[in-house]
C-alpha cells in the first residue's frame, strides 16, 4: 500500500498536481508510521521510508503554499525520530541509521524554518535534538549535527 500511494503521489507531483500529490504522500506517511514501533529486521528501511514520506509531503504542501502544514511534516519527521531513539528498548545497532536520518531531518527542517524567518526556532530545535541524543546515547557526546 505504501509503495502504491508513493508512486501515485510521485506521478501527481511530476504532473504539477501538488494538491493530490500532498494528499497521497500524506497517506503514505500514515501507512508507514505504525511500522516504526515494530521490532522488524527491516526497521532501517522503514525509518528511511518514513522520513522520505514526510519530506515528500512537506515539499508538495509547500509548493501549494500550505506552509504551516509543510512545517508540520518536516517537524514530524524529526521529532518522531527523536522520540524513537529516546525509547530505552531500542537497540544500539540502529543508532548510526537514526543519527544519519536525524541529520537529514534537521537539515531539511532548519532550511525550511530559516526560509520562513524562524531562525531562533531552528536553533532551539537543534539544541533540543543534541540534548535528547546525548541523554539517550552517552557515546554520542560530540555534536553530531555540526556541519
Amino acid at each position: 500500500m505504501w509503495e502504491s500511494h508513493t508512486l501515485s503521489a510521485d506521478r501527481y507531483y511530476h504532473h504539477g498536481n501538488y494538491k493530490k500529490a500532498s494528499q497521497s504522500f500524506s497517506q503514505s506517511v500514515d501507512l508507514i508510521e505504525p511500522w516504526l514501533e515494530k521490532e522488524d529486521k527491516e526497521l532501517k528501511t522503514v525509518i528511511h521510508l518514513f522520513v522520505l514520506s514526510c519530506h515528500n509531503t512537506a515539499h508538495a504542501l509547500h509548493q501549494i503554499g500550505r506552509k504551516k502544514e509543510a512545517e508540520y511534516y518536516y517537524s514530524h519527521a524529526h521529532f518522531r525520530l527523536l522520540s524513537l531513539i529516546s525509547q530505552p528498548r531500542r537497540p544500539n545497532k540502529l543508532m548510526d541509521v537514526v543519527v544519519y536520518e536525524l541529520k537529514c531531518t534537521l537539515n531539511q527542517l532548519t532550511s525550511f524554518l530559516k526560509g520562513m524567518n524562524k531562525t531562533q526556532l531552528a536553533g532551539n530545535i537543534r539544541e533540543e535534538s543534541v540534548r535528547v541524543l546525548r541523554q539517550s546515547y552517552l557515546e554520542y557526546v560530540d555534536d553530531v549535527f555540526a556541519a
